[in-house]
């Protein structure tokens, strides 16, 4: 089942021309990445999707929904199945990462037990802490951990492991592929670290001059002749 299909996505700030007939669909399980230059149109992609940004043409279904024939209120029920992990994270400072959990969970009204998120994100040892105190790791697994508490059928993630050491990196990213695996969720990200493209995601979006110019599998990509995606990337965008 896809769980988005977009056709001919067209989006424009006054002349400058963002998305230029973007073409994408993403099944439920897949992990996607979207990938191209900084000013190639990814966010603003990101947010059409989060169903927060407007848009000129086209067509977008989220969750077999067309989201431009929605009412407010059907939107809304569109917007409680998807999460987002944004970056940079801000939270309220002054509370306890416990805290920030027990508050969106009623947000959410979500039946997930607290004890066992802090448990599956090993949590229990910062659950004390100020947000504002931890690591920019750590603000990260709370980030990922408040999305997942509303146990979304899309996550999106616009440049997850930014500014982080491999050794979150490769935390954070268990967490992902953990829930993916678990709970058939779709996951479409952004980020500028090729290397987890070719480790984690099943399908690669390149966004170029405002069109998907290619979108395809790793494993497809890898066999056109590339040695690794980050080869792919280097040649796409720099002709």
């Amino acid at each position: 089942m896809n769980i988005i299909e977009v056709s001919n996505l067209k989006k424009a700030y006054g002349t400058n021309n963002v998305l230029q007939g973007v073409e994408f669909q993403a099944k439920a399980g897949e992990v996607i990445g979207v990938i191209g230059k900084n000013g190639a149109g990814k966010s603003t992609f990101l947010e059409i999707l989060m169903t927060i940004k407007q848009y000129d043409e086209g067509e977008v279904v989220v969750l077999e929904k067309d989201i431009k024939s929605l009412s407010t209120n059907r939107l809304e029920e569109v917007r409680k199945q998807i999460s987002v992990v944004l970056q940079p994270t801000q939270f309220y400072k002054m509370l306890k990462v416990e805290e920030l959990l027990k508050l969106f969970k009623s947000y959410y009204k979500s039946s997930v037990d607290i004890k066992q998120i802090m448990d599956d994100f090993k949590l229990e040892p910062h659950r004390k802490k100020y947000f504002d105190k931890l690591s920019g790791g750590w603000k990260q697994i709370v980030s990922l951990a408040i999305a997942f508490l509303s146990e979304p059928k899309l996550l999106i993630l616009d440049e997850p492991t930014t500014g982080l050491d491999p050794h979150m990196r490769n935390i954070l990213w268990s967490y992902i592929t953990d829930y993916n695996q678990r709970t058939g969720s779709t996951v479409i990200l952004t980020t500028h670290n090729m290397d987890e493209i070719e480790l984690y995601c099943d399908k690669v979006m390149l966004i170029n001059n405002g069109v998907n110019e290619v979108f395809d599998t790793t494993a497809g990509i890898l066999a056109s002749g590339y040695s690794s995606i980050h080869e792919f990337y280097l040649k796409k965008v720099s002709i």
